[in-house]
C-alpha cells in the first residue's frame, strides 16, 4: 500500500498546485477576479486524492509490507492467488439501459417510463447481488 500511497500523494500535490496556479491564472487578466469553477474543482479533486493517499498511508502501517512495497522482492514473492472477483454476468447492463430508461422518463415528461426503469433498476440490482449465492456458471 505504500506505492499507492506515494502515487495518490503526488497526484494531490499537483493538483492541489495546480488549483492554486489555475486561480491565480484567471485572476490576473482584465477580469480581475478568478474563475471558481474550475479552481474548486481542481482543489476538490486534490483533497480526494489526499483523502485516497491518507486511506493508504493508514492501511500501509497495519498490514506487512507486500512485493510492491518491498525493493528486496522478487518476482515470485507475488505469486499465488490474487483475490476473489464477481462471477460474470449481463446485470451492470440491465442496471445501465434500466437507469437510462428512467432518466429518458424523466426529460421526456413520461412518467409510465421512469417507473418501467425504476422496477427494472431494482430487479437488476436484485440480480446483481444474488448473483454471488447462485455460483459460478458451468463452463461447456
Amino acid at each position: 500500500m505504500r506505492t499507492e500511497f506515494r502515487v495518490f500523494g503526488v497526484i494531490a500535490a499537483a493538483l492541489l498546485v495546480a488549483a492554486g496556479v489555475y486561480l491565480w491564472w484567471t485572476g490576473s487578466g482584465s477580469a480581475g477576479h478568478p474563475e471558481w469553477a474550475g479552481g474548486t474543482t481542481l482543489g476538490l479533486s486534490g483533497v480526494l486524492s489526499l483523502l485516497c493517499a491518507v486511506y493508504c498511508w493508514l492501511v500501509s502501517r497495519r498490514i506487512p509490507p507486500r512485493p510492491e512495497d518491498r525493493a528486496d522482492a522478487e518476482v515470485a514473492d507475488g505469486a499465488g492467488p490474487v483475490g476473489f472477483f464477481a462471477p460474470p454476468g449481463f446485470w451492470p447492463a440491465g442496471i445501465a439501459v434500466s437507469v437510462a430508461a428512467g432518466v429518458v422518463g424523466i426529460a421526456a415528461s413520461q412518467w409510465w417510463l421512469l417507473g418501467v426503469g425504476a422496477v427494472a433498476a431494482l430487479l437488476a440490482t436484485t440480480g446483481l447481488v444474488l448473483e454471488f449465492y447462485a455460483g459460478a456458471p458451468e463452463s461447456q
